[in-house]
């Protein structure tokens, strides 16, 4: 096998979707094509983009401004060479990881030597099942209510036991840490401030500044989240609420990813690395459990146990899986589990996630000392992701 690394990242900072998001008036593809300049730029690769092999972007709902194949127009549209192919991957929650994935198997089988991956969503744009027309035979396959996210969140609550309580004390928690970790200044190297034309209150817009991510709630408690009202089911059991349920939002991200030859020759410095990469299948009602079965999958696939991992990212969805795929793998009270915060506070742009906390590991493993770290998620409709990253000791050569 050739050796891979990741070398550059950089994202936008996470606007909360609405007519209220700070990218309201930014287009996907424009604001992917942001990313994918600066990541370029960061890498000292300004110059010389006719070196990437490809960009392969991640998203879902491939539609409006998200469509068009948004890996090629957004490349087309960030000005590199027509020379630069460009593709579009979707698996839903996960397709930012798997735009990296797919890269670093690419270069793998010698067929690339750099390439541009990543993920963008803008859900103001394109809302959440926004177009869908789901086949009327689908409950013949499963529990057609499978297409509710937040129906499949209560089903998980419900079947392991996963309490309201701890619900609202993980997306407290998930609160707290991204807001501490915005005022410490732990984001400002992995986002690429951006000036836009925002919404006021008042209808109009204002010039300003995006360098951070618009959806944390540093005054979250568990009185103001016990005051919110179930919204996926109604009855006396319910409790899945807004508050401790992942945002919708509008963000990108994008990773650089080259071969170890291509390093040499282009002076690049590698980061991190890819060790290995898990997708399953669950049964769709309860997706939510899938990261459960993706890191033991994945940490078989490495010859790895689960206490040689560091540091834990755990895409919170929704505060009932995390809480239950937490509890499962026994890493709820790890002191690095999403220790800037996780979807709930920071969000989740479907699209982008993956390549998201990519972006936040590579700046988080030097802070934090650590060698090996997991990404994972669930993932709609019945599947879950899951990646081990390795840092790349920066004191030694390739």
């Amino acid at each position: 096998m050739r050796e891979v690394y990741l070398v550059e990242s950089v994202r936008t900072g996470i606007a909360r979707a609405g007519k209220n998001s700070w990218f309201a008036n930014l287009r996907a593809d424009d604001m992917a094509a942001l990313v994918m300049n600066e990541v370029m730029r960061r890498a000292g690769l300004e110059n010389k983009k006719e070196e990437l092999d490809g960009v392969i972007l991640g998203g879902t709902a491939l539609i409006k401004d998200m469509a068009s194949n948004i890996g090629r127009y957004a490349t087309i549209m960030a000005g590199f060479p027509y020379s630069v192919p460009g593709c579009t991957v979707d698996r839903f929650c996960s397709s930012g990881l798997q735009s990296i994935a797919f890269a670093v198997a690419e270069i793998n089988m010698g067929w690339s030597d750099l390439i541009l991956a990543g993920g963008v969503q803008h859900m103001t744009h394109v809302p959440m099942g926004f177009g869908n027309e789901h086949n009327p035979r689908l409950g013949e396959f499963c529990d057609p209510n499978m297409i509710s996210m937040g129906y499949t969140a209560e089903v998980v609550a419900r079947k392991y036991g996963i309490s309201r309580e701890k619900q609202d004390q993980l997306a407290v928690e998930s609160h707290a840490k991204a807001h501490k970790a915005t005022v410490e200044g732990l984001f400002k190297e992995e986002i690429l401030p951006i000036e836009v034309d925002a919404p006021t209150k008042e209808g109009g817009t204002k010039r300003m500044l995006v360098d951070r991510d618009q959806g944390i709630r540093p005054e979250t408690t568990m009185e103001s989240l016990a005051k919110l009202e179930p919204v996926f089911m109604k009855d006396e059991k319910a409790t899945v609420t807004a508050g401790n349920s992942s945002q919708i939002n509008d963000a990108a991200a994008a990773v650089l990813i080259a071969s170890k030859e291509k390093c040499k020759e282009l002076g690049l410095k590698p980061k991190m690395k890819l060790v290995a990469y898990a997708v399953v299948g669950v049964d769709p009602i309860e997706m939510g459990i899938g990261p459960t079965v993706a890191v033991p999958k994945v940490l078989k696939r490495a010859g790895m146990t689960i206490d040689q991992i560091e540091l834990w990212e755990v895409n919170e969805a929704f505060a009932s899986q995390a809480v239950y795929c937490t509890e499962f793998l026994g890493i709820r009270n790890h002191p690095l589990l999403n220790p800037r915060g996780s979807g709930i506070s920071l969000g989740h742009p479907l699209g982008c996630t993956g390549a998201r906390i990519a972006t936040t590991l590579m700046h988080e493993m030097p802070y934090y000392g650590v060698k090996y770290a997991v990404e994972t998620m669930c993932v709609g409709h019945g599947q879950g992701a899951a990646a081990i990253w390795e840092w790349v000791d920066q004191t030694r050569e390739i």
